[in-house]
Protein backbone atom coordinates (compact mmCIF):
# COMPACT_ATOMS: atom_id res chain seq x y z
CA UNK A 1 0.00 0.00 0.00
CA UNK A 2 1.20 3.28 -0.71
CA UNK A 3 2.11 6.05 1.59
CA UNK A 4 -0.35 8.49 0.25
CA UNK A 5 -3.28 6.09 1.20
CA UNK A 6 -1.83 4.74 4.64
CA UNK A 7 -1.39 8.60 5.50
CA UNK A 8 -5.11 9.62 4.14
CA UNK A 9 -6.41 6.88 6.03
CA UNK A 10 -4.57 7.57 9.58
CA UNK A 11 -6.31 10.83 8.62
CA UNK A 12 -9.62 9.66 8.15
CA UNK A 13 -9.50 7.49 10.87
CA UNK A 14 -7.43 9.59 13.57
CA UNK A 15 -10.48 11.42 15.11
CA UNK A 16 -12.67 8.56 15.66
CA UNK A 17 -10.02 6.25 17.18
CA UNK A 18 -9.97 8.44 20.56
CA UNK A 19 -13.63 8.00 21.55
CA UNK A 20 -14.56 5.95 23.84
CA UNK A 21 -11.72 4.24 25.60
CA UNK A 22 -13.83 4.38 29.24
CA UNK A 23 -17.56 4.99 30.15
CA UNK A 24 -17.54 7.24 33.45
CA UNK A 25 -19.92 5.31 35.75
CA UNK A 26 -20.95 8.29 37.67
CA UNK A 27 -22.83 9.60 34.51
CA UNK A 28 -23.82 6.61 33.14
CA UNK A 29 -26.40 4.34 35.87
CA UNK A 30 -26.27 1.59 33.69
CA UNK A 31 -24.10 -0.87 35.48
CA UNK A 32 -22.14 -0.20 39.08
CA UNK A 33 -19.28 -1.48 37.92
CA UNK A 34 -17.69 -1.16 34.49
CA UNK A 35 -15.17 -4.40 33.76
CA UNK A 36 -11.45 -3.45 32.54
CA UNK A 37 -10.31 -3.78 29.13
CA UNK A 38 -11.47 -7.44 27.76
CA UNK A 39 -10.62 -9.19 24.42
CA UNK A 40 -14.30 -10.35 24.62
CA UNK A 41 -16.45 -9.44 22.21
CA UNK A 42 -19.69 -7.79 22.98
CA UNK A 43 -21.28 -8.84 19.32
CA UNK A 44 -19.73 -12.58 19.97
CA UNK A 45 -22.93 -15.15 19.70
CA UNK A 46 -24.01 -17.19 23.14
CA UNK A 47 -22.86 -20.26 21.58
CA UNK A 48 -19.16 -19.33 21.30
CA UNK A 49 -18.92 -17.11 24.24
CA UNK A 50 -20.13 -20.13 26.19
CA UNK A 51 -17.78 -22.48 25.05
CA UNK A 52 -14.76 -19.41 25.64
CA UNK A 53 -13.71 -19.50 21.91
CA UNK A 54 -13.01 -16.79 19.20
CA UNK A 55 -16.32 -15.78 17.17
CA UNK A 56 -16.23 -14.13 13.74
CA UNK A 57 -19.25 -12.00 15.12
CA UNK A 58 -21.15 -13.45 11.92
CA UNK A 59 -24.91 -14.52 11.79
CA UNK A 60 -24.83 -17.24 11.81
CA UNK A 61 -21.27 -17.42 12.89
CA UNK A 62 -18.30 -19.70 11.01
CA UNK A 63 -18.36 -21.80 13.71
CA UNK A 64 -21.97 -22.64 14.36
CA UNK A 65 -22.16 -23.35 10.87
CA UNK A 66 -19.30 -25.47 11.11
CA UNK A 67 -20.98 -27.25 14.05
CA UNK A 68 -24.04 -27.18 12.47
CA UNK A 69 -25.95 -25.97 15.30
CA UNK A 70 -28.54 -23.26 16.52
CA UNK A 71 -25.97 -19.38 16.20
CA UNK A 72 -27.74 -17.28 18.72
CA UNK A 73 -27.69 -13.66 20.72
CA UNK A 74 -29.38 -13.70 24.29
CA UNK A 75 -30.73 -10.73 25.06
CA UNK A 76 -29.55 -11.33 28.61
CA UNK A 77 -25.69 -10.14 27.73
CA UNK A 78 -24.51 -7.18 29.96
CA UNK A 79 -23.29 -4.53 27.61
CA UNK A 80 -20.25 -2.69 28.38
CA UNK A 81 -18.30 0.19 26.59
CA UNK A 82 -14.81 -1.35 27.01
CA UNK A 83 -11.79 0.07 26.16
CA UNK A 84 -10.33 -1.42 22.83
CA UNK A 85 -6.64 -1.81 22.67
CA UNK A 86 -5.19 -3.69 19.25
CA UNK A 87 -2.69 -5.96 19.46
CA UNK A 88 0.01 -3.77 18.23
CA UNK A 89 -0.26 -0.11 18.63
CA UNK A 90 0.62 2.49 16.11
CA UNK A 91 2.78 4.95 16.31
CA UNK A 92 0.02 7.33 16.13
CA UNK A 93 -1.91 5.45 19.14
CA UNK A 94 1.56 5.64 21.11
CA UNK A 95 1.01 9.35 20.90
CA UNK A 96 -2.04 9.51 22.54
CA UNK A 97 -2.65 9.20 26.55
CA UNK A 98 -5.66 7.16 27.81
CA UNK A 99 -8.58 9.55 27.97
CA UNK A 100 -11.47 9.32 30.46
CA UNK A 101 -15.13 10.16 29.32
CA UNK A 102 -18.42 10.06 29.50
CA UNK A 103 -19.87 9.83 25.81
CA UNK A 104 -19.34 10.69 22.49
CA UNK A 105 -16.16 12.42 21.67
CA UNK A 106 -16.33 16.62 21.46
CA UNK A 107 -13.17 17.13 19.80
CA UNK A 108 -10.62 19.75 20.26
CA UNK A 109 -8.20 21.63 18.47
CA UNK A 110 -5.74 19.44 20.20
CA UNK A 111 -6.89 16.08 18.86
CA UNK A 112 -7.43 17.96 15.55
CA UNK A 113 -3.89 18.98 15.25
CA UNK A 114 -2.87 15.08 15.66
CA UNK A 115 -4.51 15.30 11.66
CA UNK A 116 -2.39 15.36 8.64
CA UNK A 117 -4.69 16.45 5.78
CA UNK A 118 -3.21 15.87 2.23
CA UNK A 119 -3.31 18.12 -0.47
CA UNK A 120 -5.41 16.71 -3.17
CA UNK A 121 -6.27 18.92 -6.74
CA UNK A 122 -9.73 18.11 -7.82
CA UNK A 123 -10.22 19.31 -11.48
CA UNK A 124 -13.32 19.10 -14.24
CA UNK A 125 -10.65 16.58 -16.37
CA UNK A 126 -10.11 13.80 -13.52
CA UNK A 127 -14.03 13.22 -12.29
CA UNK A 128 -14.75 9.88 -12.04
CA UNK A 129 -17.76 8.64 -12.83
CA UNK A 130 -18.77 5.00 -11.68
CA UNK A 131 -20.57 2.66 -14.61
CA UNK A 132 -19.91 -0.98 -12.99
CA UNK A 133 -20.24 -2.58 -10.06
CA UNK A 134 -16.84 -3.98 -9.27
CA UNK A 135 -17.13 -3.69 -5.18
CA UNK A 136 -20.51 -5.24 -5.16
CA UNK A 137 -21.85 -2.41 -3.41
CA UNK A 138 -23.95 0.35 -5.82
CA UNK A 139 -26.57 -1.57 -6.91
CA UNK A 140 -30.19 -0.53 -7.18
CA UNK A 141 -32.79 -1.28 -4.58
CA UNK A 142 -34.15 -3.64 -7.09
CA UNK A 143 -31.09 -5.48 -8.48
CA UNK A 144 -30.66 -8.95 -7.41
CA UNK A 145 -28.14 -9.67 -4.81
CA UNK A 146 -27.69 -12.79 -2.50
CA UNK A 147 -29.93 -12.88 0.25
CA UNK A 148 -28.37 -12.71 3.74
CA UNK A 149 -30.00 -14.33 6.90
CA UNK A 150 -32.19 -11.68 8.84
CA UNK A 151 -31.26 -10.54 12.42
CA UNK A 152 -31.73 -13.31 15.00
CA UNK A 153 -30.77 -10.71 18.42
CA UNK A 154 -33.97 -8.62 19.30
CA UNK A 155 -32.02 -5.44 20.68
CA UNK A 156 -29.95 -5.35 17.00
CA UNK A 157 -33.85 -5.74 15.08
CA UNK A 158 -35.31 -2.97 17.25
CA UNK A 159 -32.67 -0.27 16.24
CA UNK A 160 -32.22 -1.58 12.96
CA UNK A 161 -35.95 -1.21 12.63
CA UNK A 162 -35.60 2.49 14.21
CA UNK A 163 -32.66 3.11 11.54
CA UNK A 164 -34.85 1.86 8.16
CA UNK A 165 -37.90 4.10 9.92
CA UNK A 166 -36.22 6.93 10.78
CA UNK A 167 -32.45 7.37 10.23
CA UNK A 168 -32.63 6.08 6.74
CA UNK A 169 -35.48 8.47 5.55
CA UNK A 170 -33.98 11.58 6.82
CA UNK A 171 -30.20 10.56 4.91
CA UNK A 172 -32.52 10.07 1.74
CA UNK A 173 -34.13 12.94 2.02
CA UNK A 174 -33.43 14.47 -1.50
CA UNK A 175 -33.22 11.08 -2.81
CA UNK A 176 -36.93 9.70 -3.39
CA UNK A 177 -35.91 7.68 -6.24
CA UNK A 178 -33.29 5.10 -5.10
CA UNK A 179 -33.21 5.56 -1.46
CA UNK A 180 -30.22 4.13 -0.93
CA UNK A 181 -29.59 4.59 3.02
CA UNK A 182 -33.37 3.47 3.47
CA UNK A 183 -33.52 0.64 1.02
CA UNK A 184 -29.78 -0.81 0.38
CA UNK A 185 -28.32 0.02 3.65
CA UNK A 186 -30.52 -2.24 5.96
CA UNK A 187 -30.33 -5.01 3.27
CA UNK A 188 -26.15 -4.33 3.13
CA UNK A 189 -25.95 -4.25 7.23
CA UNK A 190 -26.79 -8.09 6.89
CA UNK A 191 -23.60 -9.34 5.35
CA UNK A 192 -21.70 -5.92 6.58
CA UNK A 193 -20.76 -5.99 10.07
CA UNK A 194 -19.31 -2.15 9.48
CA UNK A 195 -22.50 -0.94 7.92
CA UNK A 196 -24.78 -2.79 10.71
CA UNK A 197 -22.75 -1.41 13.68
CA UNK A 198 -23.20 2.13 12.05
CA UNK A 199 -26.93 1.56 11.20
CA UNK A 200 -27.49 0.19 15.38
CA UNK A 201 -25.32 3.25 16.59
CA UNK A 202 -27.23 5.81 14.65
CA UNK A 203 -30.68 4.77 15.91
CA UNK A 204 -29.27 4.03 19.41
CA UNK A 205 -27.99 7.57 19.62
CA UNK A 206 -31.25 8.88 18.08
CA UNK A 207 -33.32 6.93 20.66
CA UNK A 208 -31.29 7.87 23.41
CA UNK A 209 -31.36 11.19 22.83
CA UNK A 210 -35.41 11.16 22.41
CA UNK A 211 -36.31 8.88 24.99
CA UNK A 212 -33.13 9.15 27.87
CA UNK A 213 -33.25 5.40 27.30
CA UNK A 214 -30.62 2.82 25.71
CA UNK A 215 -27.50 5.45 26.44
CA UNK A 216 -25.86 2.38 26.56
CA UNK A 217 -26.59 0.33 23.96
CA UNK A 218 -25.15 3.17 22.01
CA UNK A 219 -21.61 3.81 23.15
CA UNK A 220 -20.90 0.25 22.74
CA UNK A 221 -22.67 -0.05 18.96
CA UNK A 222 -20.48 3.31 18.72
CA UNK A 223 -17.78 1.99 20.51
CA UNK A 224 -17.81 -1.43 17.84
CA UNK A 225 -18.03 0.77 15.02
CA UNK A 226 -15.02 2.62 14.92
CA UNK A 227 -13.23 -0.49 15.91
CA UNK A 228 -14.59 -2.02 12.70
CA UNK A 229 -14.08 1.17 10.69
CA UNK A 230 -10.48 1.23 11.93
CA UNK A 231 -9.65 -1.82 10.36
CA UNK A 232 -11.48 -1.21 7.27
CA UNK A 233 -9.55 1.36 6.77
CA UNK A 234 -6.53 -0.55 7.10
CA UNK A 235 -7.48 -2.57 3.91
CA UNK A 236 -6.06 -2.51 0.54
CA UNK A 237 -9.16 -0.28 -0.93
CA UNK A 238 -12.16 1.38 0.63
CA UNK A 239 -15.58 0.40 -0.78
CA UNK A 240 -18.54 2.49 -1.55
CA UNK A 241 -20.77 1.21 1.79
CA UNK A 242 -17.09 2.24 4.20
CA UNK A 243 -18.25 6.14 3.08
CA UNK A 244 -21.86 5.30 3.69
CA UNK A 245 -20.90 4.30 7.49
CA UNK A 246 -18.37 7.02 7.99
CA UNK A 247 -21.63 9.30 7.50
CA UNK A 248 -23.46 7.51 9.44
CA UNK A 249 -20.40 7.45 12.69
CA UNK A 250 -20.27 11.28 11.59
CA UNK A 251 -23.88 11.57 12.68
CA UNK A 252 -23.76 9.98 15.72
CA UNK A 253 -20.86 12.12 16.73
CA UNK A 254 -22.31 15.46 15.62
CA UNK A 255 -25.75 15.16 16.68
CA UNK A 256 -24.88 16.39 20.13
CA UNK A 257 -21.68 18.58 19.45
CA UNK A 258 -20.93 21.98 19.10
CA UNK A 259 -21.81 23.52 15.31
CA UNK A 260 -18.00 24.83 15.72
CA UNK A 261 -17.08 21.05 16.14
CA UNK A 262 -18.46 19.96 12.71
CA UNK A 263 -16.08 20.54 10.79
CA UNK A 264 -13.34 17.80 12.84
CA UNK A 265 -15.92 14.68 12.89
CA UNK A 266 -16.29 16.02 8.50
CA UNK A 267 -12.65 16.85 7.56
CA UNK A 268 -11.70 13.10 7.50
CA UNK A 269 -15.02 11.92 5.44
CA UNK A 270 -14.05 14.60 2.78
CA UNK A 271 -10.43 13.38 2.67
CA UNK A 272 -11.90 9.70 1.53
CA UNK A 273 -14.34 11.68 -1.07
CA UNK A 274 -11.24 13.26 -2.83
CA UNK A 275 -9.12 10.28 -2.75
CA UNK A 276 -12.01 8.30 -4.60
CA UNK A 277 -13.48 11.10 -6.53
CA UNK A 278 -16.49 10.31 -5.59
CA UNK A 279 -19.05 12.96 -6.82
CA UNK A 280 -22.53 14.11 -8.22
CA UNK A 281 -22.13 11.75 -10.88
CA UNK A 282 -20.88 8.65 -9.25
CA UNK A 283 -23.72 6.96 -9.28
CA UNK A 284 -24.95 4.50 -7.00
CA UNK A 285 -24.44 4.77 -2.89
CA UNK A 286 -21.29 6.73 -3.95
CA UNK A 287 -23.35 9.32 -5.48
CA UNK A 288 -26.40 8.94 -2.71
CA UNK A 289 -23.48 9.53 -0.25
CA UNK A 290 -21.42 12.38 -1.91
CA UNK A 291 -24.54 14.22 -1.91
CA UNK A 292 -25.10 13.67 1.83
CA UNK A 293 -21.31 14.96 2.74
CA UNK A 294 -21.97 18.01 0.61
CA UNK A 295 -25.05 18.80 2.95
CA UNK A 296 -23.62 18.15 5.62
CA UNK A 297 -20.30 20.37 5.48
CA UNK A 298 -22.35 23.16 4.01
CA UNK A 299 -24.52 23.30 7.11
CA UNK A 300 -21.72 22.93 9.37
CA UNK A 301 -19.91 26.07 7.63
CA UNK A 302 -23.00 28.11 8.14
CA UNK A 303 -23.67 27.16 11.68
CA UNK A 304 -20.32 27.66 12.61
CA UNK A 305 -19.66 30.72 10.95
CA UNK A 306 -16.50 29.39 9.61
CA UNK A 307 -14.92 28.43 6.04
CA UNK A 308 -15.74 24.76 5.25
CA UNK A 309 -14.07 21.87 6.80
CA UNK A 310 -13.01 20.98 2.88
CA UNK A 311 -11.86 23.47 0.05
CA UNK A 312 -15.44 24.33 -1.38
CA UNK A 313 -13.45 25.05 -4.51
CA UNK A 314 -12.63 21.94 -5.21
CA UNK A 315 -15.73 20.12 -4.10
CA UNK A 316 -18.51 22.28 -5.86
CA UNK A 317 -16.86 21.16 -9.69
CA UNK A 318 -18.16 17.71 -8.10
CA UNK A 319 -21.40 18.65 -8.53
CA UNK A 320 -22.25 17.99 -11.70
CA UNK A 321 -25.62 19.31 -13.37
CA UNK A 322 -26.64 18.75 -17.09
CA UNK A 323 -29.08 21.22 -18.15
CA UNK A 324 -32.28 19.39 -18.23
CA UNK A 325 -33.91 18.60 -21.30
CA UNK A 326 -37.40 19.24 -19.76
CA UNK A 327 -38.63 19.55 -16.28
CA UNK A 328 -36.38 19.09 -13.39
CA UNK A 329 -37.00 15.72 -11.59
CA UNK A 330 -37.51 16.18 -8.50
CA UNK A 331 -34.13 14.70 -6.87
CA UNK A 332 -32.23 16.53 -9.09
CA UNK A 333 -34.04 19.73 -8.20
CA UNK A 334 -33.60 19.58 -4.81
CA UNK A 335 -29.40 18.75 -5.01
CA UNK A 336 -29.28 21.31 -7.30
CA UNK A 337 -30.55 23.90 -4.66
CA UNK A 338 -27.55 22.21 -2.22
CA UNK A 339 -24.91 22.75 -4.89
CA UNK A 340 -26.12 26.46 -5.36
CA UNK A 341 -26.04 27.24 -1.27
CA UNK A 342 -23.12 25.51 -1.23
CA UNK A 343 -21.44 28.00 -4.38
CA UNK A 344 -23.46 31.09 -2.56
CA UNK A 345 -21.74 30.35 0.97
CA UNK A 346 -18.18 30.36 -1.07
CA UNK A 347 -18.85 33.55 -2.37
CA UNK A 348 -19.63 34.44 1.23
CA UNK A 349 -16.53 33.15 1.92
CA UNK A 350 -14.37 34.77 -0.80
CA UNK A 351 -15.85 37.95 0.26
CA UNK A 352 -15.03 37.86 3.72
CA UNK A 353 -11.49 36.96 2.28
CA UNK A 354 -11.31 39.96 0.43
CA UNK A 355 -12.23 42.70 2.80
CA UNK A 356 -10.19 41.01 5.01
CA UNK A 357 -7.16 41.61 2.89
CA UNK A 358 -7.71 44.56 1.75
CA UNK A 359 -8.90 46.35 4.41
CA UNK A 360 -6.00 48.17 5.36
CA UNK A 361 -5.35 49.50 1.48
CA UNK A 362 -7.36 51.74 -0.46
CA UNK A 363 -6.73 49.85 -3.62
CA UNK A 364 -10.45 48.18 -3.41
CA UNK A 365 -10.58 49.29 -6.78
CA UNK A 366 -12.96 49.63 -9.19
CA UNK A 367 -12.52 47.11 -11.50
CA UNK A 368 -12.00 44.20 -8.62
CA UNK A 369 -15.42 46.00 -7.68
CA UNK A 370 -17.10 45.36 -10.69
CA UNK A 371 -16.06 41.78 -10.69
CA UNK A 372 -17.41 40.59 -7.76
CA UNK A 373 -20.53 42.69 -8.71
CA UNK A 374 -21.05 41.07 -11.86
CA UNK A 375 -20.13 37.30 -10.21
CA UNK A 376 -22.85 38.04 -7.69
CA UNK A 377 -25.38 39.63 -10.70
CA UNK A 378 -24.79 36.30 -11.99
CA UNK A 379 -25.44 34.10 -8.82
CA UNK A 380 -28.75 35.78 -7.80
CA UNK A 381 -29.69 35.15 -11.91
CA UNK A 382 -29.31 31.58 -11.30
CA UNK A 383 -31.20 31.55 -7.89
CA UNK A 384 -34.04 33.02 -9.53
CA UNK A 385 -33.86 30.90 -12.58
CA UNK A 386 -33.68 28.03 -10.02
CA UNK A 387 -36.51 28.74 -8.20
CA UNK A 388 -38.60 29.18 -11.51
CA UNK A 389 -37.84 25.94 -12.66
CA UNK A 390 -38.90 24.37 -9.84
CA UNK A 391 -41.26 21.12 -10.53
CA UNK A 392 -45.01 21.18 -9.79
CA UNK A 393 -44.99 18.79 -6.67
CA UNK A 394 -42.67 21.35 -5.53
CA UNK A 395 -44.78 24.73 -5.27
CA UNK A 396 -46.98 25.28 -2.38
CA UNK A 397 -50.09 23.78 -1.15
CA UNK A 398 -51.50 26.18 1.19
CA UNK A 399 -50.69 30.20 2.42
CA UNK A 400 -52.12 31.24 5.32
CA UNK A 401 -51.61 34.99 6.25
CA UNK A 402 -49.97 35.62 9.69
CA UNK A 403 -52.56 35.60 12.64
CA UNK A 404 -53.03 39.14 14.08
CA UNK A 405 -52.97 38.14 17.50
CA UNK A 406 -51.16 38.64 20.83
CA UNK A 407 -51.50 34.79 21.68
CA UNK A 408 -47.02 34.05 22.26
CA UNK A 409 -48.58 30.02 21.12
CA UNK A 410 -48.97 31.53 17.93
CA UNK A 411 -46.78 31.74 15.17
CA UNK A 412 -46.66 35.51 14.22
CA UNK A 413 -45.29 34.08 10.59
CA UNK A 414 -47.11 33.40 7.17
CA UNK A 415 -47.61 29.51 7.31
CA UNK A 416 -46.63 28.36 3.51
CA UNK A 417 -47.17 24.24 3.66
CA UNK A 418 -45.61 22.26 1.49
CA UNK A 419 -46.38 18.67 0.23
CA UNK A 420 -43.83 16.93 2.39
CA UNK A 421 -40.46 17.21 4.61
CA UNK A 422 -37.31 17.34 1.59
CA UNK A 423 -39.71 19.24 -0.41
CA UNK A 424 -40.20 21.81 2.39
CA UNK A 425 -36.34 21.17 3.49
CA UNK A 426 -35.27 22.02 -0.28
CA UNK A 427 -37.23 25.39 0.34
CA UNK A 428 -35.78 26.31 3.48
CA UNK A 429 -32.11 26.00 1.78
CA UNK A 430 -32.89 27.91 -1.29
CA UNK A 431 -33.94 30.75 1.24
CA UNK A 432 -31.24 30.62 3.18
CA UNK A 433 -28.94 30.84 -0.29
CA UNK A 434 -31.10 33.61 -1.00
CA UNK A 435 -30.44 34.97 2.67
CA UNK A 436 -26.47 34.52 2.32
CA UNK A 437 -26.32 36.03 -1.65
CA UNK A 438 -28.22 39.23 0.09
CA UNK A 439 -25.97 39.64 2.99
CA UNK A 440 -23.27 38.97 -0.02
CA UNK A 441 -23.40 41.96 -1.77
CA UNK A 442 -20.15 43.54 -2.68
CA UNK A 443 -18.92 46.92 -1.58
CA UNK A 444 -15.90 48.49 0.16
CA UNK A 445 -15.36 47.04 3.94
CA UNK A 446 -15.98 50.69 5.00
CA UNK A 447 -19.59 51.05 3.92
CA UNK A 448 -20.45 46.88 4.60
CA UNK A 449 -22.53 48.51 7.81
CA UNK A 450 -24.38 51.19 6.06
CA UNK A 451 -25.20 48.60 3.19
CA UNK A 452 -27.03 46.39 5.56
CA UNK A 453 -28.70 49.13 7.27
CA UNK A 454 -30.40 50.64 3.84
CA UNK A 455 -33.67 49.64 3.89
CA UNK A 456 -33.96 47.93 0.78
CA UNK A 457 -31.29 45.43 2.11
CA UNK A 458 -32.14 44.82 5.79
CA UNK A 459 -36.06 44.41 4.85
CA UNK A 460 -34.98 41.60 2.03
CA UNK A 461 -32.38 39.93 4.37
CA UNK A 462 -35.36 40.28 6.91
CA UNK A 463 -37.98 38.58 4.60
CA UNK A 464 -35.93 35.61 3.92
CA UNK A 465 -35.02 35.10 7.25
CA UNK A 466 -38.77 35.23 8.47
CA UNK A 467 -39.63 32.59 5.62
CA UNK A 468 -36.90 30.28 6.81
CA UNK A 469 -38.13 30.13 10.55
CA UNK A 470 -42.09 29.75 9.26
CA UNK A 471 -41.19 26.71 7.02
CA UNK A 472 -39.96 24.74 10.55
CA UNK A 473 -43.16 26.07 12.28
CA UNK A 474 -45.35 25.78 9.41
CA UNK A 475 -44.11 21.79 7.92
CA UNK A 476 -43.86 19.76 11.37
CA UNK A 477 -41.68 16.89 9.74
CA UNK A 478 -38.59 15.64 11.67
CA UNK A 479 -36.97 14.30 7.95
CA UNK A 480 -37.00 18.43 7.61
CA UNK A 481 -36.15 19.40 10.93
CA UNK A 482 -33.31 17.58 11.04
CA UNK A 483 -31.70 19.45 8.87
CA UNK A 484 -33.06 22.78 9.84
CA UNK A 485 -31.26 23.40 13.08
CA UNK A 486 -28.11 25.43 11.36
CA UNK A 487 -30.58 27.22 8.59
CA UNK A 488 -32.80 28.66 11.86
CA UNK A 489 -29.61 29.37 13.97
CA UNK A 490 -29.00 31.84 11.20
CA UNK A 491 -32.20 33.15 10.18
CA UNK A 492 -32.85 33.59 14.22
CA UNK A 493 -29.53 35.95 14.01
CA UNK A 494 -31.76 38.59 11.84
CA UNK A 495 -35.27 38.73 13.78
CA UNK A 496 -35.76 41.58 15.53
CA UNK A 497 -39.05 41.23 16.83
CA UNK A 498 -39.41 39.74 19.83
CA UNK A 499 -42.36 37.43 19.55
CA UNK A 500 -40.53 36.20 16.23
CA UNK A 501 -37.58 35.09 18.40
CA UNK A 502 -39.65 33.41 21.18
CA UNK A 503 -41.13 31.74 17.87
CA UNK A 504 -37.42 30.73 16.93
CA UNK A 505 -36.72 29.58 20.17
CA UNK A 506 -40.08 27.04 19.99
CA UNK A 507 -38.71 25.54 16.75
CA UNK A 508 -35.59 24.51 18.20
CA UNK A 509 -37.30 23.41 21.32
CA UNK A 510 -39.45 21.56 19.28
CA UNK A 511 -36.83 20.27 16.68
CA UNK A 512 -34.85 18.76 19.99
CA UNK A 513 -37.80 16.82 21.33
CA UNK A 514 -38.68 15.27 18.73
CA UNK A 515 -35.16 14.32 16.99
CA UNK A 516 -32.89 14.73 19.13
CA UNK A 517 -30.69 17.31 17.51
CA UNK A 518 -29.06 19.32 20.39
CA UNK A 519 -30.29 23.05 19.92
CA UNK A 520 -29.22 24.28 23.26
CA UNK A 521 -25.75 25.40 22.11
CA UNK A 522 -27.80 27.00 18.95
CA UNK A 523 -30.01 29.08 20.87
CA UNK A 524 -27.63 30.31 23.53
CA UNK A 525 -25.86 31.79 20.61
CA UNK A 526 -28.89 33.47 19.35
CA UNK A 527 -29.45 35.11 22.49
CA UNK A 528 -25.69 36.31 22.86
CA UNK A 529 -25.74 37.61 19.37
CA UNK A 530 -29.20 39.73 19.75
CA UNK A 531 -27.77 41.07 23.07
CA UNK A 532 -24.78 42.08 20.92
CA UNK A 533 -26.88 43.75 18.50
CA UNK A 534 -28.78 46.16 21.05
CA UNK A 535 -28.77 49.54 21.14
CA UNK A 536 -27.10 51.54 23.83
CA UNK A 537 -27.86 48.38 25.81
CA UNK A 538 -31.45 48.63 25.49
CA UNK A 539 -34.14 45.72 24.78
CA UNK A 540 -34.10 47.19 20.88
CA UNK A 541 -31.97 45.95 18.38
CA UNK A 542 -30.49 47.25 15.43
CA UNK A 543 -31.17 45.29 12.07
CA UNK A 544 -28.37 46.50 10.62
CA UNK A 545 -25.66 45.24 13.38
CA UNK A 546 -28.12 42.67 13.36
CA UNK A 547 -26.96 41.68 9.73
CA UNK A 548 -23.17 42.35 10.10
CA UNK A 549 -22.61 40.57 13.12
CA UNK A 550 -24.34 37.75 11.12
CA UNK A 551 -21.98 38.62 7.98
CA UNK A 552 -19.01 38.70 9.86
CA UNK A 553 -19.50 35.35 11.71
CA UNK A 554 -16.85 34.90 14.17
CA UNK A 555 -14.97 38.23 13.25
CA UNK A 556 -17.59 40.54 14.23
CA UNK A 557 -16.35 43.91 15.78
CA UNK A 558 -19.40 46.62 15.42
CA UNK A 559 -18.27 50.36 16.73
Amino acid sequence: MSNRRLRSQETISSHRKVAMQYVNTTHLAFSKQVRGPSSRSKLACKQCRDRHVRCDQQQPCGICRRRNIRCSHGDDILFTALQWKPDKETAYEQRLSPVRIAGFVDETLQVSQLYHVLPHDVTHDNLVVSKTNNKGYIFSPASHTEVAAPITNEKDAFYLARYTDIIGPRFDMFDSTSRYFSLALPRMALSNRLVLLSCLACAARQYSLVTDRGHHDALVYYNEALKTLYERLNDSGHEEATFASCLLIAHCEMVESKASDWNLHLKGTGELVMMHHWNGRSGGLAQAGFWIYYRMIILASLASGMSAAVNLGQLLPLGYFPNPTGEWTLDAWQSKVVHLLGTTHRFWARIRNHHHHHHHHQDDTDTALDKLTAEWTSLGDQLLRHQSQAPAMCHALSVIPAANDNDDDISPFESVRYVNGPVSAAWQMLHTAYLVHTLSQPTPRAARLTLLSSSEVANKALSYARMIVANSIANRCTIAWANAVQLLTMAGQCLVDVKERQACFRALENIQHHTGWNTRVNMETLSAIWRRATIDGGGVSDLGRLLYITWMGDEVVVS
